[in-house]
């Protein structure tokens, strides 16, 4: 695919038109200097730049102040009051002070960017699971009605063949208000924004217009970042708060969905699930190795639906996506035709086939909820032994290694646990955490072994198996990457099972 077009078109303004409207506490130096650009990192700063000095998760931005000077910034947007002889030439720069950068660079990004939500039809999806599957079908689905789509999420970027990839779900404040005008630019007319719990802490989707904002469930995540599970829940929550006229979709089997409608009684829902109580449900749900069949049960008629997505959380995924197609009144057919057409999701369930007599799935689930998920998918798929290799991240939350641990005994025949992206971890320290969720007799029993090598815990997986298994690599889907603690290596599951089932299979 190509790369996404980067567009120069003339933002320049002045530092008194992007504050306008916005609460600041104190400005030194001149009051309306040209703002030719906006920029974050001091090394992107360039001759009459403004920089935020924003504080990052291992740094404070005040510290390379500096370093943006030298690069030709001119205004200084910070969270301390100027000092005196904090720089030398106060003459010719602004210093302006504020109370939040994160929420000033949010409110100024989408002044400098000429607001570029407002400008098409952007769908917010969050929730713990789910989010990129949702915004791939929503893709397709309005597609199919020869709509021009563009999305931003964990995989990547993209608009009308073209793609740009992602270091993160939701790009900062700045960057995201930049791919939309491009968007905007381009002639998109619909955007499907995966939304994180750090995007919304961190405020990067302040200052949005959403269309539609849409919630798939909410599981035990992150807890590296937020303080508690409450934390993470609430903050995931306020995504429909600060966006009370959005038009929102929720799954009402999932008790936060339940809590996001009975906590904002004024905004305009849609509920979606599988009782009674939804407006949209899935019903007459078949599961099978080839895929899913079911009705969508809709209050303008009824669809029949035969997809190649497996397992009942790609059930309520499609639902979503519909009800966010229904919501645009697009036709129960163009979403059936939409729906139909996606075979499978990068790193998402997706199959690695070399003709070998026995399934190998590589898959994202990185939770406890969606390793649960997928393994039913899996028995779904095979009558024989699921055989899974995972592991749990480094430097991330330990509370979830056990729940994963147990969550994988329970739904798999044979373990092959390893890491995943340790990090600064001990590999071997994780695997421990993973198997206190274990039952005592396991070991004893050889339903699993201890792989810490990530590469030879694939390849000892794809050995193991017998015509008839599943394989399910689980944990990294779509990464091309491992992190460890000397730094970060190429590496890809897929291409790691295709050499393993090469090794196994010579031509």
């Amino acid at each position: 695919m190509k790369r996404l077009t980067k567009l120069n078109p003339n933002f320049a303004t002045t530092l008194d038109k992007l504050i306008e409207g916005f609460s600041i506490i104190d400005i030194k130096g001149p009051k309306c200097p040209t703002v030719e650009s906006i920029c974050y990192d001091s090394r992107k700063a360039t001759p009459d730049s403004l920089f935020v000095a924003i504080r990052g998760a291992q740094s404070n931005g005040e510290q390379f102040i500096g370093q943006a000077l030298s690069n030709g910034a001119t205004v200084i947007v910070a969270e301390t009051p100027y000092s005196p002889g904090q720089f030398s030439d106060i003459e010719n720069t602004t210093y302006v002070q504020v109370e939040n950068c994160r929420e000033t660079l949010s409110f100024i990004a989408s002044k400098f960017y000429k607001e570029p939500s407002k400008k098409l039809r952007l769908f917010g999806v969050t929730g713990t699971n789910g989010k990129t599957t949702v915004t791939y079908l929503l893709e397709s689905i309005f597609q199919s009605q020869e709509k021009s789509v563009g999305v931003i999420g964990t995989v990547d970027a993209r608009y009308s063949g073209k793609v740009q990839a992602s270091s993160m779900t939701t790009p900062e404040s700045l960057d995201l208000n930049k791919e939309l005008s491009e968007m905007v630019q381009n002639g998109v007319d619909h955007c499907f924004l995966e939304v994180s719990s750090h995007a919304l802490a961190l405020q990067r989707v302040d200052n949005l217009h959403f269309e539609t904002v849409l919630f798939t469930n909410l599981t035990r995540d992150h807890l590296d970042f937020h303080p508690t599970f409450e934390d993470y829940k609430e903050t995931k929550k306020s995504l429909f708060k600060r966006f009370p006229n959005a038009k929102a979709i929720i799954n009402i089997d999932d008790p936060v969905g339940l809590e996001i409608v009975a906590e904002n009684p004024s905004s305009d829902f849609l509920k979606i699930g599988l009782n009674d109580e939804a407006e949209i449900r899935a019903t007459n749900i078949q599961l099978s190795p080839k895929g899913t069949k079911w009705i969508l049960e809709t209050p303008c008629g009824n669809q029949k639906i035969n997809s190649k997505l497996l397992g009942i959380h790609n059930v309520y995924n499609q639902l979503i996506a519909a009800s966010g197609a229904l919501s645009q009144k697009i036709s129960l057919e163009t979403i059936a035709i939409g729906l139909e057409k996606i075979k499978k999701v990068p790193g998402r369930f997706e199959s690695v086939e070399t003709g070998q007599p026995f399934s190998v799935i590589i898959d994202y689930a990185h939770t406890e909820d969606a390793l649960t998920n997928v393994l039913k998918a899996c028995k779904s798929v095979t009558q024989k032994r699921t055989i899974l290799a995972f592991g749990c991240g480094g430097d991330r939350d330990r509370g979830k290694r056990p729940k994963m641990g147990r969550a994988a005994f329970e739904g798999a025949d044979f373990l092959v646990v390893t890491s995943d992206n340790p990090r600064t971890e001990n590999p071997d320290s994780i695997i421990d955490d993973i198997c206190k969720g274990f039952p005592k007799t396991a070991n004893e029993n050889a339903e699993f072994i201890r792989i810490s090598d990530r590469r030879k815990a694939i390849h000892s997986a794809i050995e193991i198996a017998q015509p008839g298994d599943l394989v399910l690599i689980a944990g990294k889907g779509h990464e091309d990457y491992q992190i460890l603690n000397s730094g970060t290596i190429s590496f890809d599951d897929r291409k790691v099972a295709i050499d393993a089932l090469a090794k196994r299979y010579p031509r």
